[in-house]
């Protein structure tokens, strides 16, 4: 699988098979340029305007924004996992699904704007992740000292940083990117995109950061 970076907490991940899975899309969203991105599912973890921007989608994905066991096709499974968007129980900004794919024999997680550690159970129905995609900028979200314990508890193979500030949108009440790489001494690697297997996952860097495409 290929996993490509839009900026904020948008991804896609293309399966072998050609499938395109987009997480968290953003709409019209500070300064990121506008998309326009063919995806066959759009997972959402929650409806704000910079997490389910369909409008950066091409017509015709199937959206999901739900909790719960999605099998969509034979080897190709969605977990939904019930969270917050604060530490507050949602009181503050909602609910929040953190999202796990499981194909290729690889399993996948995108928790979107999650802003609390999990909980036991939620830890347990995450399971081991070989890939995640972890906020880390705060304020809206889990910081990037929160981050650190996120992977301490879940232990994913490769950590991808996202939901930070950048050019794109330098008035966001975030902190950047190099905070969280400080704290896990990690180099900043500005990877084009990642590509992984179920053979090969354990020889990639432990945190990847990649680079936002340029508008397409």
């Amino acid at each position: 699988m290929i996993l490509k970076y839009y900026g904020h907490a948008f991804f896609t991940m293309t399966l072998e098979n050609g499938n395109v899975i987009a997480f968290d899309p953003y709409g019209d969203f500070y300064d990121y340029p506008r998309r326009s991105v063919k995806a066959d599912v759009c997972l959402m973890s929650h409806h704000h305007h910079d997490h389910d921007g369909i409008s950066s989608l091409q017509p015709g994905a199937v959206c999901i924004d739900q909790p719960g066991v999605h099998k969509l096709a034979e080897g190709f499974t969605v977990r939904g996992v019930s969270t917050w968007h604060d530490d507050a129980q949602g009181t503050k900004r909602g609910a929040n699904v953190f999202f796990v794919v499981e194909s290729e024999g690889l399993r996948v997680g995108h928790a979107g704007d999650l802003g609390h550690l999990p909980d036991a159970k939620q830890l347990a129905q995450i399971g081991h992740l070989d890939v995640l995609m972890l906020p880390v900028g705060g304020y809206y979200t889990i910081d990037s000292a929160e981050a650190v314990e996120v992977c301490r508890l879940l232990s994913p193979t490769v950590v991808i940083p996202m939901h930070y500030r950048t050019h794109y949108d330098m008035e966001m009440p975030v902190s950047g990117v190099d905070e969280f790489l400080s704290r896990v001494k990690a180099q900043d690697t500005q990877m084009p995109l990642i590509r992984i297997a179920k053979a090969d996952v354990n020889e990639r860097p432990a945190v990847v950061t990649l680079q936002i495409l340029p508008e397409a």
